[in-house]
C-alpha cells in the first residue's frame, strides 16, 4: 500500500510478486496477440478447422467461459434476490469473476469469424432468424450489465477508502441502504439474464436439426446446469486461494454449505440430465443411436470419460463425505475436478456432433484443405480435428486478458464487504489483525477451516 501525500488516501498497489504475476500475463497476451496476427495474415488455415469441423477450441471453451460467467452471476445475485445477506462476503468476487470470463468469452468469438470485421454485420445487418445474431447481443448487454452490477456493489467501500473510482459517490447511511435495494433488482435482472445467456448458447447447438447428437430441448437446460457447475466450482476455488494467501477470510460455515450445493449440482447434471437427454435415443432407430451417440452413452473416448468420471464421479466422491467437506483442499479439488469435467463435456459434445457428417456417402464433402503434393485430400466422410499451436497461443492470450482484469479487481476493488482490496499476508503481520484491519471476519490460524476435524 502507498498513501497520497495531499489527501491521505490510501492506493493498493503490487508487491514483487504482484508485478511478476502482472508481468506474465502482459507477456502472454503479447504472444496471444502475435499469433492471433498470423492467423489474420494465414487464414483460418493454420488452426485445425475445415470444413468438417467448422468449430473447435474457441467455440468449446466459448461455451466453457459463457458458463463460468454466467453460473458466477446466478450464485452470486440468488441470496441478493432473497434479502439474504449470508453470502455478502462472495457477492463482488463472484460479479467480477463473472466479468472476467465474459469479457473472455466474448473475444474468443473474433478469432473464430476468421476476419474481425465480421463483426460488423452483427451490427449492421443482423439476420434475428440466427441463435449466433441473440447470442452475440446478449453477450454485449451482459458484459456492460456485469461491470455496472461490479460497481453498484462496491462503490459504497470505493467511497470509504477514497478511490477516484467511486466517481463521486458519497459513503453514507442513507446511500448504502438505497444500494441495498439497488442490489435486488439488480439481481431480478441478473438471474434471469445470466440464464437467458447460456440458455441461447445452448439452443444454437440444439437447433442444429442436421446434428442428431445435439438435436434435443434438453441441451439448454444441460448448459445452465453446467453453468451453475462450473460458475461455483470458480467461485470457491478463487475464494480458497485467496483465503490462502491474503487477508481475504472465507467462513467456515459457508465452505461447508456451498459445497453441499456443488455436490447436488454435479449430481444433477452428470447423472440425471445425461439420462434424460441421451437415454430416448436408444428407442429411436431413425436416430441411429449406436452410430451417433453409442460413444456418448458407451463412453468409447477419453472426453466421456474425463467428464463423467473426472467431473462427476470424483467430486461428489469427495463432496459427499461430511469430514472431507469441511476441508478447504477437498472442496478446492472438487471444485478442480468439476470444472475440468465441464471443459470435456464441451471436447465430447464437440468431437461427437462433427465426427459424423451429414452426408455418409462418398465422396462426403470438401474439407477446405490443399492438396498434399502426391494426391488429393480435399474429400471426407468423418471428420478429425486437433488444436494447432496457433490456436493454443490465442487461447492463452485471451484468457490471460480475463484473467488481468480479475487481477486488477482484487487489487482496486473491496470485494469484501467493509474492507478494501485483499493484501498478501506477511509475516510480519499477525493473521487476526490483518483480517480485521481489512474489513474481513475474524479468521481462524489456518485461514477459514479446521483441517484437524
Amino acid at each position: 500500500m502507498a498513501t497520497d501525500t495531499e489527501s491521505g488516501v490510501v492506493i493498493p498497489q503490487f508487491g514483487t510478486r504482484g508485478k511478476a504475476w502482472l508481468g506474465v500475463l502482459v507477456l502472454t497476451i503479447l504472444v496471444g496477440m502475435g499469433a492471433w496476427a498470423y492467423q489474420l495474415t494465414q487464414g483460418l488455415a493454420v488452426t485445425g478447422m475445415d470444413n468438417v469441423f467448422s468449430w473447435g477450441l474457441y467455440i468449446m471453451l466459448f461455451v466453457l467461459f459463457i458458463g463460468l460467467s454466467a453460473g458466477g452471476l446466478i450464485i452470486s445475485s440468488a441470496p441478493k434476490f432473497f434479502h439474504s445477506k449470508r453470502y455478502d462476503s462472495l457477492a463482488a468476487m463472484g460479479v467480477l469473476l463473472s466479468l472476467g470470463c465474459i469479457v473472455v468469452a466474448g473475444l474468443l468469438i473474433l478469432p473464430d469469424l476468421g476476419r474481425p470485421s465480421r463483426v460488423v454485420g452483427f451490427l449492421t445487418s443482423p439476420d434475428f432468424r440466427s441463435p449466433m445474431v441473440w447470442d452475440f447481443g446478449i453477450v454485449l448487454v451482459y458484459g456492460l450489465f456485469s461491470a455496472g452490477y461490479l460497481w453498484l456493489l462496491t462503490r459504497r467501500d470505493l467511497a470509504r477508502m477514497g478511490s477516484r473510482l467511486a466517481f463521486g459517490v458519497e459513503d453514507t447511511e442513507e446511500g448504502r441502504e438505497r444500494d441495498r435495494k439497488l442490489a435486488f433488482w439488480a439481481a431480478a435482472v441478473a438471474i434471469p439474464l445470466a440464464i437467458a445467456l447460456h440458455s441461447v448458447t445452448g439452443w444454437i447447438f440444439a437447433t442444429q436439426i442436421g446434428r442428431g447428437d445435439w438435436f434435443s430441448p434438453l441441451v439448454a437446460p444441460m448448459f445452465i446446469m453446467k453453468a451453475l457447475v462450473s460458475g461455483l466450482g470458480l467461485l470457491l476455488v478463487t475464494a480458497i486461494v485467496l483465503d490462502r494467501t491474503t487477508k481475504f477470510r472465507l467462513e467456515e460455515d459457508l465452505v461447508s454449505e456451498l459445497a453441499k450445493v456443488l455436490g447436488v449440482f454435479v449430481a444433477v447434471h452428470v447423472v440425471y440430465l445425461v439420462a434424460a437427454e441421451r437415454l430416448p435415443h436408444a428407442w429411436a432407430e431413425n436416430f441411429e443411436f449406436w452410430s451417433i451417440t453409442g460413444s456418448f452413452l458407451v463412453g468409447d473416448t477419453i472426453h466421456f470419460w474425463l467428464w463423467t468420471v473426472v467431473g462427476g464421479a470424483l467430486p461428489i466422491a469427495l463432496l459427499a463425505i461430511p469430514s472431507l467437506r469441511r476441508k478447504l483442499w477437498a472442496v478446492a479439488t472438487a471444485s478442480v475436478f468439476a470444472i475440468v469435467g465441464i471443459l470435456f463435456e464441451g471436447v465430447n459434445l464437440i468431437f461427437t456432433g462433427y465426427t459424423e457428417l451429414n452426408i455418409g456417402a462418398a465422396p462426403g464433402v470438401t474439407t477446405g484443405t490443399d492438396y498434399t503434393g502426391v494426391t488429393a485430400d480435399v474429400w471426407a466422410t468423418s471428420g478429425t480435428y486437433t488444436p494447432t499451436l496457433i490456436e493454443l497461443l490465442v487461447v492463452l492470450g485471451i484468457v490471460a486478458i480475463g484473467a488481468l482484469i480479475v487481477t486488477l479487481g482484487l487489487r482496486f476493488l473491496p470485494i469484501q464487504p467493509g474492507g478494501g482490496s485483499p493484501e498478501p499476508v506477511t509475516s510480519e503481520e499477525p493473521t487476526t489483525d490483518a483480517a480485521v484491519t481489512d474489513g474481513g471476519a475474524v479468521g481462524t490460524g489456518n485461514h477459514g477451516v479446521n483441517d484437524d476435524e
